[in-house]
């Protein structure tokens, strides 16, 4: 008598293996790099502002032939902040990026619009954020009345 094999594939094929390896292949690679990109430390992490102050500059970079300076004030029309304003103003300054012995002056504005809140200069990006102090608030010592422009500053 014939013995009968049950089989239990419940209506699928058997794995075809010469199919399956190029997924899995594929499928390695991906996370491969993906590991590698998410390990990668990354210089340009949020950093805390850089600060400075009006007619002054702060260096970049690790070479010190880079700098960036604070020139002026162009206009401040920022609501005072014991006022109601319809408005709340907008602050325009004036900067100097300097390397290598070349100047490169440009305006930024605390908010978007005209002139740009940001700027790409050789390959750091600047963002002007606040310029203190604010219109109307108390300012107890003098060192706290200079001007004092607040950037995120990355190099690319």
């Amino acid at each position: 008598m014939k013995k009968m094999q049950r089989s239990f594939n419940f209506g699928c094929q058997p794995a075809q293996t010469g199919f399956m390896r190029p997924i899995l292949l594929a499928l390695l690679i991906i996370m491969a790099v993906t590991i590698t990109a998410c390990s990668k430390e990354d210089d340009n992490q949020y950093k805390a502002p850089s600060v400075v102050s009006l007619q002054g500059s702060i260096p970049l970079g690790h070479s010190g032939n880079t700098s960036l300076s604070f020139d002026e004030i162009i206009s401040d029309s920022r609501c005072p902040a014991n006022a109601l304003c319809a408005w709340a103003g907008i602050a325009i300054a004036k900067f100097t990026f300097k390397e290598g012995g070349h100047s490169y002056p440009f305006m930024l504005s605390i908010m978007p619009g005209y002139p740009k809140q940001d700027t790409l200069i050789l390959g750091y990006y600047i963002e002007f954020s606040d310029l203190k102090p604010y219109p109307g608030l108390e300012t107890d010592t003098p060192e706290k009345t200079v001007p004092k422009a607040e950037l995120m500053i990355t190099k690319l």
